[in-house]
């Protein structure tokens, strides 16, 4: 099933990529060696709550998200040359806990960007969009059996520097499960939001 969700992140992330970048070529970036195009920024911790409910049961749907993320900056890519806003490319492994009437997990590694926008010395505002290939671990009328699906995600945040390399994170996301209709099973869609926040090391 092609979802909005889905359709508003391929449409963020290949706008994002096919930005030209602004900096001019000129015959001195031939003899100074350019800064790498692709450097690793911030590695997080997180946590948070989720909250959702199945189309054709009585009872919520509700997550507890634990992950890992690490993102690279790839602003060079897109011209973001600036000290005021930036462009990552996150990768983010994660293991969810499932409560409620069926307990189980979600497992997975998720890929999107991240925009961030410096709105005061230590704060930056940030909006994301990411797919994972995931493992749902319970079977619900909506996705059938268990098993592989996709995990989408939007939303936004804020990030508060509080040391030189160290940041806390909080932020809001909208999720979609759904298996792309690619196996012989039930594809209603399973829709939740919820609430995130960690911390960061930054580089």
């Amino acid at each position: 099933m092609n979802t909005p969700i889905r359709l508003v992140f391929v449409v963020m992330f290949l706008a994002v990529l096919s930005f030209p970048s602004s900096r001019p070529a000129s015959a001195d970036s031939r003899e100074t060696p350019e800064k790498p195009r692709i450097s690793l920024n911030e590695i997080s911790l997180g946590s948070g709550y989720v909250k959702g409910s199945f189309k054709f049961a009585l009872c919520d749907y509700s997550v507890n998200p634990v992950f890992i993320r690490v993102g690279f900056d790839i602003s060079p890519l897109v011209g973001l040359e600036g000290r005021t806003s930036s462009l990552q490319l996150a990768f983010e492994p994660f293991i969810n806990s499932i409560q409620g009437t069926n307990k189980g997990i979600e497992a997975g590694s998720s890929i999107g960007v991240r925009y961030l926008k410096k709105i005061a010395r230590s704060v930056d505002l940030f909006t994301e969009g990411s797919v994972a290939p995931m493992s749902l671990g319970i079977d619900t009328w909506e996705q059938g059996r268990s098993g592989f699906n996709f995990l989408d995600q939007i939303g936004g945040g804020l990030q508060y520097k509080f040391f030189e390399n160290s940041a806390f994170f909080f932020g809001y996301r909208l999720r979609h499960i759904s298996n792309a209709n690619l196996f012989n099973r039930h594809n209603a869609g399973i829709n939740s939001q919820g609430f995130i926040g960690g911390i960061s090391w930054l580089y």
